[in-house]
């Protein structure tokens, strides 16, 4: 079971999504599933998680000391490591999940979990971009720079969700209003860096951005050729089978 598949089952065993375990009396219409109205009216206001602060970096502490901080990288120092903080992910998918009930109040269980599934890949997808970015200053030089690499990050992000758009995808199965709130949410950054990432949302841009970014000296080093430094590295970097990094999942 991946780090992401784990984290997902331990925060729904601990929520009461369902509802009456009894059929419902035969004048109630059936509720299908949906979500109780109120379900996470305590969860933080939808703005805090706008702001967002940086996220990888040669340590962080056992326990994020912000709320906004929902996975980090840490460089390698053998190895690197990928940490997911459930606590800031769980809050963070109530608050898409009651902000999205304000619009649209028919949102299934099924649903719900395809919005946390949504957001925990992401944030995994996210460190997992930066990996590639430490695995590429150790393997070709390269400078960092931490607002340039965040924007990068949240790019992929979204370069990765469009991948996953596809009818009998989890995310192509969620409801078209659910996913439509829920997206423009997840990618509504304000904080230096990440909210640059728009520079980089289309394809081509995304590519030419990063191999700047990664391997300065590949327009020249590939000269005359069709390669595409940058999809080789997302491509082959994040290796599972040879990889550099350990993950966790954090309070």
């Amino acid at each position: 079971m991946s780090i992401a598949d784990t984290l997902i089952k331990q925060i729904l065993s601990t929520i009461p999504m369902h509802g009456s375990e009894l059929p419902p009396a035969v004048d109630e219409p059936p509720d299908d599933g949906v979500l109780p109205a109120g379900l996470f009216d305590d969860a933080p206001e939808l703005e805090v998680f706008r702001e967002r602060v940086p996220d990888t970096g040669p340590e962080f502490p056992d326990r994020a000391d912000s709320i906004v901080l929902l996975g980090t990288y840490q460089w390698m120092g053998s190895p690197g490591i990928i940490s997911l903080y459930r606590g800031n992910i769980e809050a963070f998918w109530k608050s898409l999940i009651r902000d999205a009930q304000r619009r649209f109040p028919f949102i299934t269980e099924k649903d719900a979990e395809r919005v946390l599934r949504l957001l925990v890949l992401s944030v995994y997808q996210h460190e997992r971009f930066h990996y590639v970015c430490d695995f590429s200053r150790r393997l070709v030089g390269g400078s960092f720079d931490r607002l340039h690499e965040e924007a990068l990050a949240v790019a992929w992000e979204w370069q990765w969700l469009r991948s996953q758009d596809r009818w009998n995808a989890f995310y192509g199965m969620m409801h078209p209003t659910l996913r439509r709130c829920v997206v423009q949410a997840m990618f509504d950054r304000r904080s230096p860096g990440y909210r640059d990432w728009r520079n980089h949302a289309e394809l081509n841009a995304f590519h030419d951005a990063v191999t700047a970014y990664l391997y300065p000296a590949a327009a020249q080093t590939f000269a005359g050729t069709s390669f595409n430094f940058a999809a080789w590295a997302l491509a082959h970097i994040p290796d599972d089978g040879n990889r550099a990094w350990d993950e966790r999942i954090l309070p």
